[in-house]
């Protein structure tokens, strides 16, 4: 059977378009249940759908024990890619044993072809769920329900197995059993990366994709998930990446609200790689300082930023608890307050506002007190602090509050206002004597003129020399400056003739066997070379020499500056192949016809590089690319995105050499 995910309808399997709204159908996973499976398992209801299958909950029909059956979709079993996954899945989780994680009992595949995986089955309800009905918790609350996962992870990631999608719909509230309170489980290691798990065959393959899935949940996934290379420059992700994710969850549960809530995959990204969030004692006051230090630490953006271990995680938590909240109320001008309230609601599926500061009218500060009207987030309001009404005291002083985007307040001592000193008191003199008044006006000559001679030189000092002037307006920029040296996006073919080509950039997920052209703009006259995958095992093959091949429609490979290059010309596509995956190309661009490499200077056939030919591209890179140039997504205007690449000033008349990476699935 299938069904319409937009009017729920159900129509036989032979039916692909709902007759009502045009809808493409799905396979109704709900049809299952009710039935048999295997001739051992009584499907008896569906607990949840995802990128690998369906969950269900069935019941042993000789046993009568209660599990969790993951059934792998028919429309994939026939496809290589997912089946290394859903096996590696099983293999991983089988080898794994944690009293926190869920336990995977056996991987069938039934007579009629179905691929299933019997499971614990776990009574309650998810961690999205309770943080539903709580509103939020409390970091004592949060670390306390959080605890087990972390154990869970630390001896995962020792033993190699890393969860990458980590969220709070993946943690399960066990229902109390006895005198014991809930337990807590972690739930699906559906896309755990193998390294070497006793026996398991990784198969040297440690960058997998589904066809049609992110690795990972956008809202929680680490910047090194979305494509950014790490500082250490290893593109395999590890521990570092969960411990980014669970820093979220943390997070969210305090916070009542996802840390990042773009609506679209590009402001997603730009978040996690780009947007450092408000430190979370400023979002929730009572929070101690010392536990949103550590999350702050375990949300970095590099991972060598982050704690290495849960464990040290844990620890660094379980001693902030100890420290003293900062007491510093949320600006009002400058990001969502929170309130309180019990009955504060909140959806863990529906994206909720950012915390990154915005400007909000009519905001309460927490305990529901209203706002004041906020001062200029520029300029230092003055307000007196109230004193007793007691004649021995001091005038009342004044305090400056900065209303400021900054995550460092200093607090000022009280100061007594100007007008508060009382004068100096008059010298005593003798009356009638003159010698007092004649020494004093002595005084104030000699005093004058100092002043006058000390300002002059001051002056004289500082004002900059019309050399110094030149200087600082020059327009060459430093040698340590970065500079675009060139930009490019991509052109995907459209589905029909009457649609326009889709424009894409940076690590945007797109279809395998999906053709395109590679755009670029270089700001000065130059020649581009292109080495990709080709050939049945995507070895290094040359695609763009100075001799271009002519099913390229090109006839030279020499761009112009300001121009749009694009390759291959005119109607010319490439294609990736169906196998998901990461592409890379290597570009290169020159102000001058490179005759180095050799096989550059001969005409590209398309064919792989033999190991001499590698070696000679593998030196050329390494010589090139000893600082690698750096790339930023630029999609500020969302129907022309780019990505812009960017070298130090003094590096322009070389070379420069740079990835292109095409995640495809």
């Amino acid at each position: 059977m299938k069904y319409c995910t937009a009017c729920k309808e159900k129509y036989e399997d032979s039916v692909s378009f709902c007759p009502v709204d045009g809808e493409v159908l799905e396979d109704d996973p709900a049809f299952v249940v009710g039935t048999v499976l295997d001739g051992q398992y009584q499907m008896e209801a569906l607990l949840g759908k995802g990128g690998m299958g369906a969950v269900y909950r069935a019941r042993h029909i000789l046993l009568g024990d209660r599990v969790a059956i993951k059934v792998l979709p028919p429309e994939v079993r026939t496809n290589a890619e997912w089946l290394r996954r859903f096996r590696r899945e099983g293999q991983a989780a089988r080898r794994f044993r944690h009293p926190n994680s869920v336990t995977v009992y056996d991987l069938r595949t039934a007579a009629d072809g179905t691929i299933y995986m019997v499971m614990e089955y776990v009574e309650g309800h998810t961690l999205d769920a309770e943080l539903k009905k709580r509103g939020r918790f409390t970091a004592a609350d949060a670390l306390d329900t959080l605890t087990p996962i972390m154990s869970v992870l630390d001896t995962a990631h020792s033993m190699g197995v890393v969860h990458r999608d980590l969220k709070p719909e993946n943690i399960m509230i066990g229902s109390p059993s006895g005198n014991g309170g809930p337990t807590v489980k972690l739930l699906d290691l559906g896309i755990a990366k193998m390294r070497e798990i006793a026996g398991v065959d990784s198969s040297g393959n440690t960058a997998l994709t589904m066809a049609g899935q992110v690795l990972g949940t956008p809202y929680y996934m680490s910047p090194e998930q979305w494509g950014e290379i790490p500082r250490d420059q290893n593109i395999e992700i590890d521990g570092r990446a969960d411990i980014y994710s669970l820093g979220l969850v943390f997070y969210e549960l305090i916070a009542g609200r996802r840390c990042y809530s773009g609506t679209t995959l590009h402001e997603l990204r730009r978040e996690h790689v780009a947007t450092v969030a408000k430190p979370l004692h400023e979002v929730v006051p009572n929070v101690p300082r010392g536990f949103s230090d550590a999350i702050q630490r375990a949300t970095a953006k590099d991972r060598s930023d982050r704690q290495p271990t849960a464990s040290v995680l844990a620890a660094e938590l379980k001693a902030g608890l100890t420290t003293a909240s900062s007491g510093i109320q949320p600006l009002p001008n400058l990001a969502e307050t929170i309130s309180t309230s019990d009955q504060i609601q909140t959806n863990s599926d529906v994206n909720a506002p950012t915390v990154i500061g915005l400007d909000a009218s009519n905001t309460s500060v927490p305990g529901g007190a209203p706002a004041t009207s906020a001062p200029s987030p520029i300029a230092p309001s003055r307000t007196p602090v109230n004193t007793p009404a007691d004649d021995s005291m001091s005038s009342p002083t004044m305090v400056e509050h900065v209303h400021a985007e900054s995550s460092v307040t200093i607090p000022q001592a009280p100061r007594p206002l100007v007008t508060d000193v009382p004068a100096p008191s008059a010298p005593m003199r003798k009356a009638g004597s003159k010698a007092g008044l004649v020494v004093g006006l002595v005084v104030l000559a000699i005093f004058g003129v100092a002043v006058v001679v000390g300002g002059f030189l001051i002056y004289t000092k500082l004002k900059p020399s019309p050399s110094s002037t030149i200087t600082n307006n020059a327009t060459k920029p430093p040698a340590n400056t970065a500079v675009e040296a060139g930009r490019y996006w991509l052109m995907l073919e459209p589905a029909s003739s009457k649609e326009a080509p889709t424009r894409v950039a940076g690590l945007v997920p797109i279809a395998s066997g999906q053709a395109f052209q590679v755009r670029f703009v270089f700001p000065e006259n130059g020649y581009v070379y292109i080495v990709g995958p080709g050939g049945d095992n995507n070895e290094p093959t040359a695609f763009l020499t100075n001799k271009p091949a002519p099913e390229t429609g090109l006839t030279s490979n020499e761009a112009r500056g300001g121009s749009e290059f694009s390759f291959p010309s005119g109607d010319g596509l490439l294609r990736l192949d169906a196998k998901p995956g990461t592409d890379k190309f290597t570009v290169i661009f020159s102000r001058t016809k490179l005759e180095s490499p050799q096989f550059l200077s001969t005409k590209a056939v398309g064919k792989p590089l033999p190991p001499d030919q590698l070696k000679e591209l593998d030196d050329f890179v390494s010589k090139n690319m000893q600082k690698a140039p750096s790339t930023e997504l630029d999609d500020s205007n969302n129907q022309l995105p780019y990505v812009r690449v960017k070298v130090d000033a003094d590096r322009t008349g070389n070379p420069i050499v740079f990835e292109i990476r095409i995640q495809h699935n």
